[in-house]
């Protein structure tokens, strides 16, 4: 006679299970294996690739300290760097750096897929409980294999994003076991406690993780209802949500909008903060066309070139986009209670942009910011599913979802394959969005590979042929004439006139973005290097724009005293140009010392003359200063002494 135990049949359902989702895991991964053989993108590039304060090379304590200074002082996002720099470490391969990122996206899976199951649980009916293992699976892997997730997990410096979000399903998961322990009568204070050091964990990798209490929040109005052991306990948790919402709309008004809004950070952009709020009406439903049809023609990566709205009908899309954020914001109020999951996923979606959408001075539109975004998307979509499946037969809506998904792995495939060749992803992108810079400079920086830098190869004219078409694109920013004239520097036959005409003319009659500094400072910056092919006369005159049309920028100004001084040997002007930096500068005193020492130090004595003086002049206090008036008075003897006659110089 044969037995069998009744733990061999409660341990079959956990093994079945394990084995769904490693299979889950494996497809995945496979999915996106092709695109691991691609190379870095766009901020990539400034982020780490070309940052040697990331570039660690080993185990040595100091070289960590130089990445954990390098990001507080530069991005605040001290943990995500850390990553890097163990990517370089560990061999700082383009493979291992993606390989890392596909990684972490199949952990998100795995935390995606514990989160669901507990929503799931709350939501749907106790005696549906196979059909929740099957439908929390089938979320996770949906969320994961989606071809928009694409962009995010082999932008390598989205890393970021994922890992921010990897630490906001953490902390959701340890509030959700909070909750019930609390529903419960059972200690929950240290799970709270996890929660929130969590939460600030994952601020460290990007501040999307501030959004954890927006999420925690849906979860108290569309599944837990702010239940608690005793009707005491409730009424306080509703009146902490509740002053904690008072605060989110107080740290807007009185801090966001002053901050953001009306102090000049959006003097760097081609839209105002009204025009961004209305572009995102037409933004967020784009979103969800690309989440529900992933098409590749849609998803073009760069969209440096998607115009802002400037009213509700210019473009009339942005009117019928407000209208459908609307539907779908009352469609989450009148179901939150028959469908709780279904209000849950659309209110997940709105949440999660928040941040991205607000009236901050950022880019218009991106893929990876839906990279959080999307799950609130198939929850909902799980959710008519699963109502869907009680009024038809559930094998037909079961063949419907698995067709859906494998249309989305076989898309991913499709995109990944792309994204596994830098030359071919570069062309794709061109392709689908001529009217993008930032494509059309990729495609150039590949064909230039390609070349190996020699001017008689057909892609070295091809690279040529691309940055000038960029340079022609309207709107355009200096950027593709920064390459050229840094390509002709080093070819010395090729006419740069018509490139220094054109950046004059971008900077006389276009507003000065950040890229528009940028490229100034880095053609003083290799001029500075020594590199004699930029014309420092050409470079001079474009400042005299640059300076006139932004008289409120510091780094301008300091940028062309160096030119001035260290290259065109014009004190007369660097002095000039060193003043109005100083004045602009938030601390004079510190600021002043600094630069005339530096000034001192590299024998420039007229230009650390006029600053000493103006530095007294703004500061009357420091007129007595010793070491100023020290180097106060070496600068004035030595220029007395070169503007001496000759016969009046000592022999």
């Amino acid at each position: 006679m044969i037995t069998i135990s009744s733990k061999s049949f409660t341990e079959r359902p956990i093994l079945h299970k394990t084995l769904l989702a490693l299979g889950a895991l494996i497809i995945v991964a496979a999915a996106f294996w092709p695109a691991l053989h691609g190379g870095f993108i766009f901020d990539d590039y400034p982020i780490f690739a070309e940052n040697n304060a990331i570039h660690v090379d080993g185990w040595h304590w100091h070289s960590w300290v130089k990445v954990w200074q390098w990001s507080r002082t530069n991005i605040q996002r001290p943990l995500a760097m850390a990553t890097y720099a163990f990517n370089y470490a560990m061999g700082g391969s383009t493979f291992g750096f993606k390989l890392t990122n596909l990684v972490i996206h199949l952990v998100n899976m795995l935390l995606v897929l514990l989160l669901a199951q507990r929503l799931l649980q709350a939501a749907w009916p106790a005696q549906d409980s196979r059909r929740r293992s099957l439908a929390s699976l089938g979320i996770a892997a949906i969320w994961a294999i989606h071809p928009l997730q694409v962009s995010t997990v082999m932008y390598v410096v989205q890393r970021m994003e994922m890992l921010a979000f990897s630490f906001v399903l953490l902390a959701l998961l340890a509030y959700w076991r909070a909750r019930h322990m609390q529903m419960a009568r059972r200690r929950a204070w240290p799970w709270l406690l996890l929660s929130l050091a969590l939460t600030s964990a994952g601020f460290a990798f990007k501040e999307t993780a501030a959004l954890t209490p927006g999420y925690a929040m849906l979860m108290e109005l569309t599944l837990l209802h702010f239940r608690a052991d005793s009707p005491r306990s409730e009424r306080l948790w509703r009146l902490f949500y509740a002053a904690g919402a008072l605060a989110a709309v107080a740290g807007i008004v009185f801090y966001v909008l002053p901050h953001y809004v009306f102090s000049g950070y959006f003097a760097g952009r081609d839209f105002t903060a009204w025009q961004r709020e209305l572009t995102q009406l037409r933004v967020l439903p784009m979103y969800l066309g690309w989440m529900l049809l992933p098409l590749s023609n849609h998803l073009t990566f760069y969209y440096d070139n998607y115009v802002a709205s400037t009213s509700l009908l210019q473009p009339a899309t942005t009117l019928f986009g407000g209208l459908v954020l609307l539907a779908l914001l009352m469609l989450a109020c009148a179901t939150y209670g028959r469908r709780p999951l279904l209000a849950f996923g659309i209110g997940w979606f709105f949440v999660a942009h928040l941040l991205t959408s607000a009236p901050l001075p950022l880019e218009l539109v991106f893929e990876h910011r839906n990279y959080p975004a999307l799950l609130g998307v198939v929850l909902a979509l799980a959710d008519v599913t699963y109502a869907l499946s009680q009024k038809i037969n559930p094998r037909v809506i079961l063949t419907l979802a698995s067709a859906f998904a494998l249309t989305l792995a076989f898309l991913t495939v499709l995109r990944a394959s792309v994204w596994g060749s830098p030359f071919r992803l570069a062309f794709e992108l061109t392709h689908t969005n001529p009217g993008s810079l930032r494509a059309a400079q990729d495609l150039a920086r590949s064909l230039m590979a390609m070349s190996g830098g020699d001017a008689t190869s057909r892609y070295y004219g091809m690279s040529i042929a691309e940055l000038e078409r960029a340079a022609r694109l309207p709107d355009a920013s200096p950027m593709p004439e920064e390459a050229l004239l840094t390509e002709a520097s080093t070819h010395p036959g090729m006419p740069t006139q018509p490139w220094w005409d054109s950046l004059r003319y971008k900077l006389e009659t276009r507003p000065l973005i950040p890229d528009t500094f940028a490229v100034l400072h880095r053609l003083t910056e290799q001029r500075l290097a020594g590199n004699t092919g930029i014309d420092a006369e050409q470079l001079a005159a474009c400042y005299a724009i640059a300076t006139a049309k932004a008289p409120w920028r510091e780094t301008l100004h300091a940028d062309y005293a160096e030119l001035a001084g260290a290259v065109l040997r014009n004190p007369a002007l660097a002095g000039e140009q060193w003043i109005l930096a100083l004045k602009l500068d938030p601390d004079v005193p510190s600021y002043g010392k600094r630069l005339t020492e530096y000034l001192v130090e590299s024998h420039r004595y007229q230009e650390a003359a006029a600053v000493i003086a103006a530095l007294m002049e703004l500061q009357p206090s420091l007129r007595s200063d010793p070491k100023l008036n020290d180097w106060l008075e070496k600068t004035q003897g030595q220029v007395s002494a070169a503007q001496a006659p000759p016969a009046a110089r000592s022999p």
